[in-house]
Formats: C-alpha cells, sequence, structure tokens
C-alpha cells in the first residue's frame, strides 16, 4: 500500500510539473516586464531636462512662481557629454548671487564673469568637464566681487589666451589680486574702450563699452553701469549678457540703438528690479530670461512678475547650473 502511494505521488508529479513550469515562467516574465518599465520610468526622468518658467495668468508668489517647471525631452547628445561642434553651448553655472558663464563653440571657449573668490575653482571643474585646454577669451564685465572674484583662480589654473576688461580701475582686494595673476601669466589685458566685433568658432559677438568711464562725483557705487554688454549670434539666435547694468545704462544703451530682439537675455543684476527693465524687455523681447541668483539672495519679485507678464520662460540658477544648446534646430534648454 506504501509503495503504491509513492508510485501515485510520483505519477501525479509527472503530470503537475510542467504546469508548475509554466506558472514559474509566467511570474518571473512578470517581474522582468515591471522592472524593465520602472526602469523605463527612471531613465526617462533622468534624462529629461527642465526649463524653468513663470506660468502665465493669475499673480503667485515669488515660490509659487520660479518652483513651476515644464519638462524638456533631450536630444540625441548627453546633457553631461560636450555638445556637437556645430553648436554654441552656453552655460549659468550656480554659483550663488554671482555672475560665472562658459560658452563653447566648436574648438573654441570664452568665459564671462569668474563669481565670487571661492567660485573659480568651480569654473574651472566646469571646464575640466567639457576637456577644455584653454580659454580663448575671458571677459570680465566689471569689478565687482562676484564677477571678478574667482578670475584670478582661473588665472592661474588654465592657459588663458585674451582677456577682456573695461576701462577703469577696480577697488577691492579682488580686482588687485586678479590684475596680479594676469600680470604674472605674462597676459597683456585688453581695456574695451569702443564697440568691439570678435568671433567664437561660427559664433559672432560683439562687446558694447558704457558710453563714459567717468565716475559720477560723489558716487560709492558706480561699477554696475560700467559693464560690457556682448551680444552673441549664432544659427539665427541672439543671446544677450548683461552684466549688471542698472537703469542708466539700461536707457543710455536702448538709445544708442544697438538693442535688438533677443532668444535669450541674462536679466542684469541678478534679477534687482529697476523701472528701466520694463523697456529693456519691450526692446529685446527675450523668449527666454536667465536670472543668475541664489535661493538666499533671490530675484525681486516685481522682476519676476515683469517676467511673466511679458510671457517669457524665466530660469534662475538658484535651481542648479543652466545649459543652453542652440544648433540650426533651434534651442534646447536644460536644468
Amino acid at each position: 500500500m506504501y509503495m503504491n502511494k509513492v508510485t501515485n505521488f510520483i505519477e501525479l508529479s509527472k503530470i503537475m510539473l510542467p504546469t508548475v513550469r509554466k506558472m514559474l515562467c509566467f511570474s518571473l516574465l512578470a517581474v522582468l516586464l515591471t522592472g524593465c518599465t520602472n526602469d523605463e520610468q527612471t531613465s526617462q526622468k533622468y534624462e529629461s531636462s527642465h526649463v524653468e518658467s513663470i506660468n502665465q495668468g493669475e499673480s503667485t508668489s515669488q515660490d509659487e512662481s520660479t518652483q513651476m517647471m515644464n519638462g524638456k525631452q533631450n536630444s540625441s547628445y548627453s546633457y553631461d557629454s560636450p555638445a556637437p561642434q556645430d553648436t554654441l553651448e552656453v552655460c549659468f553655472l550656480k554659483v550663488g548671487k554671482a555672475d560665472a558663464i562658459v560658452l563653447l563653440c566648436g574648438e573654441e571657449t570664452m568665459v564671462i564673469d569668474c563669481g565670487e573668490e571661492d567660485d573659480g575653482k568651480e569654473v574651472l571643474a566646469f571646464l575640466g568637464s567639457r576637456d577644455v585646454k584653454e580659454v580663448d577669451v575671458l571677459m570680465i564685465t566689471h569689478f565687482d566681487k562676484d564677477h571678478v572674484g574667482g578670475a584670478d583662480t582661473l588665472v592661474r589654473g588654465i592657459p588663458v589666451k585674451r582677456v577682456l576688461l573695461p576701462a577703469y580701475t577696480g577697488s577691492g582686494t579682488e580686482y588687485t589680486d586678479f590684475i596680479g595673476a594676469v600680470e604674472k601669466a605674462g597676459i597683456n589685458p585688453e581695456n574695451v574702450t569702443e564697440n568691439l566685433n570678435l568671433t567664437l568658432g561660427s559664433a559672432s559677438l560683439y562687446i558694447e563699452p558704457p558710453a563714459s568711464y567717468e565716475i559720477p562725483k560723489g558716487a560709492n557705487e558706480y561699477d554696475n553701469d560700467f559693464s560690457l554688454i556682448t551680444t552673441a549670434e549664432f544659427c539665427g539666435k541672439r543671446f544677450i549678457f548683461t552684466g549688471d547694468i542698472e537703469k542708466q545704462r539700461i536707457r543710455e544703451w536702448l538709445a544708442g540703438g544697438s538693442a535688438a530682439e533677443c532668444d535669450v537675455l541674462k536679466i542684469p543684476h541678478h534679477g534687482v528690479y529697476n523701472k528701466a527693465l520694463a523697456d529693456l524687455m519691450s526692446v529685446t523681447k527675450p523668449s527666454h530670461t536667465v536670472i543668475c541668483d541664489s535661493q538666499k539672495n533671490p530675484a525681486d519679485v516685481k522682476t519676476l512678475e515683469l517676467i511673466r507678464k511679458t510671457g517669457a520662460d524665466c530660469m534662475q540658477t538658484q535651481y542648479g547650473d543652466i545649459t543652453i544648446i542652440c544648433s540650426g534646430d533651434g534651442i534646447e534648454i536644460h536644468q
């Protein structure tokens, strides 16, 4: 009797084994498919880029306005890799309430400002990530410490072929350290006193100094309005970099007749509001704006509201590095 039970169990096992195998296979397949779906979702999440934008419509608070983000899918290149050589790559680095901007086009590189004292190493690290061996043009828009502060570190850390400066003398230790580093490197800096045309790869640049570098009598703050203004054009797109120009310089520049509509405008002076900003936005009509600010020192709410009303996108470096890729296919923005 015992042997009969064993025999019956064996026979039953033979019958059930294929069914069990199928069940196990289906279970394993379901697990694999679920895992693949999750992996794809995760991949898509980290492969997508984001554009900081202020929504049109009813007025919102600063936090609500600045934190609403629209996803934009990457193209075939990777954000962490150098852009193709037929592009202009413009990178606004997250260095607090300070400017540090890198332009890469073809084999050439330009740096506009270097942030504060400790930010020079951040600029060098970024250039290293792009495998940049030398800087073709370093331009300091003006000599406030949040623009020239890290420039001495840059000059000591990488060969620089050309240095463009506004034609006045700075007053801080950051300026003194920078000039010392430039002299030690054997670089002859160029003071920009007249409008200057130059090229960066296939991009065309137009640099404009103020009408005068005369310091107003009794003025304590004058550096901002001495900022060099740069317009870059590539593949039919226009970028304008404004340094820290304030009301007087904005109106002077607009009256000069060289201001034009653009695709990307760097909002001057870290988003500090002044009444001339409305005129600046009205003339340049940017599709995208960038503000170099920080969470500790964010852009003024009135500035953000002004941008929102124009319908332009607003991106702020307080949320991370901003990279804009310009090519014959248009503009892509990554943050």
